[in-house]
């Protein structure tokens, strides 16, 4: 009986360790996470007009980006006890990544599509507005694109937006991550030199 339950538990502990070893379960986990806080700073930049302060919210998680995904990664390699190797850490990264932007898209699409439906509109007509205030600038050369599509009735779709992000997202994810990667991956690296030159 005792046998019984000792491999039981030994079962289950492995089980538990394949969980926490892979890299898309674990990008799945914090991907429910980063998704939220994408959402977070989408919407604080939408609703930024209405309330200013929001706007800075918006900026500051947006260039907080970096340091929650270098978190994320560093978290999966300490529960690793520091041997995850750079594909999985960049694996991990970005399937964060995807994940949290579908859950973002989503709330955004419903947003766009059945909340404000002038949503992409509003914006165009904004930009119209921004960029004639500031003469001589990149701004007025997006305002003078945007009031083109206004005349010409060609206003992106909001799936069209969404599925824009989307991509960006998973570029720049796969970028970021790479760069993360390679940190942890040659901090280990250097680890094991000096515990080599410590056994000599």
């Amino acid at each position: 009986m005792r046998n019984l339950t000792s491999l039981t538990s030994l079962k289950s502990m492995t089980s538990d360790r394949k969980i926490i070893t892979s890299p898309y379960r674990r990008g799945a986990d914090f991907g429910l996470i980063f998704g939220l806080y994408l959402t977070l700073m989408f919407f604080s930049s939408i609703f930024a007009t209405k309330l200013p302060m929001l706007g800075l919210l918006s900026f500051t998680l947006m260039v907080a980006v970096p340091v929650v995904i270098f978190l994320m990664i560093r978290r999966y390699d300490r529960e690793l006890q520091e041997c995850a190797t750079f594909p999985m850490m960049w694996m991990l990264g970005v399937v964060t990544f995807v994940c949290g932007m579908l859950i973002c898209s989503t709330f955004l699409a419903i947003y766009m599509k059945w909340i404000e439906p002038e949503f992409v509109l509003n914006q165009l007509k904004n930009l119209v507005e921004v960029g004639r205030q500031a003469p001589g600038t990149s701004l007025e050369e997006a305002a003078d694109m945007a009031e083109q599509l206004i005349k010409a009735n060609f206003i992106p779709s909001p799936m069209a937006i969404i599925s824009e992000l989307i991509m960006a997202a998973i570029v720049s994810g796969s970028i970021l991550s790479i760069l993360i990667s390679s940190f942890f991956a040659l901090r280990h690296k250097s680890a094991r030199h000096r515990r080599e030159r410590g056994m000599e």
